[in-house]
């Protein structure tokens, strides 16, 4: 009595392993894609969030501060409507959609490390002042089947870069 596999057998088991490759890789692909992508775009928002703070935020001295709120599955541009007292709760528009309304990330879990209140703020100079350690770095990371991706914030330059 011969044991082992015959040709056909190996053929067969070599076609299914083909199939489900071929089926399954794609999908883990595309949504690595998609969370780097929505990871980028968050570092961009934040970029320009920080850019409407040196620029028009200027003009209204301490009190035109730009900031992103983020929620559990998105964020939204603010400013704090012109009183330091209040920040972070005039919803702006967003210039890519030319609405107020807070952007979703599709399927993604939206979570923060050392910011207060959920937002990320920035001076008329262009740095982070909502950060409940100062000299630490701030955290959004997004959270979806691709694995989780952090868009890290500098305290001191606000630069946003994705790790």
């Amino acid at each position: 009595m011969n044991r082992g596999f015959t040709l056909v057998e190996l053929v067969v088991v070599l076609l299914l392993i083909a199939i489900l490759a071929f089926v399954a890789l794609p999908r883990l692909s595309q949504n690595t894609i998609e969370l780097s992508s929505q990871a980028e775009q968050v570092a961009t928002d934040v970029r320009y969030a920080q850019t409407l703070s040196m620029t028009r935020g200027a003009a209204l001295g301490s009190q035109g501060r730009y900031c992103i709120f983020f929620t559990a599955t998105g964020y939204q541009y603010r400013n704090n409507g012109n009183s330091y007292a209040t920040p972070c709760t005039v919803a702006v528009n967003h210039p890519a959609t030319g609405s107020s309304a807070a952007i979703v990330l599709s399927g993604t879990a939206v979570s923060t490390a050392n910011l207060t209140g959920n937002y990320l703020e920035f001076d008329t100079k262009g740095q982070p002042t909502s950060l409940v350690a100062p000299a630490s770095d701030a955290t959004i990371t997004l959270d979806a089947t691709g694995g989780p991706r952090a868009v890290v914030v500098s305290p001191i330059t606000g630069k946003a870069r994705v790790q």
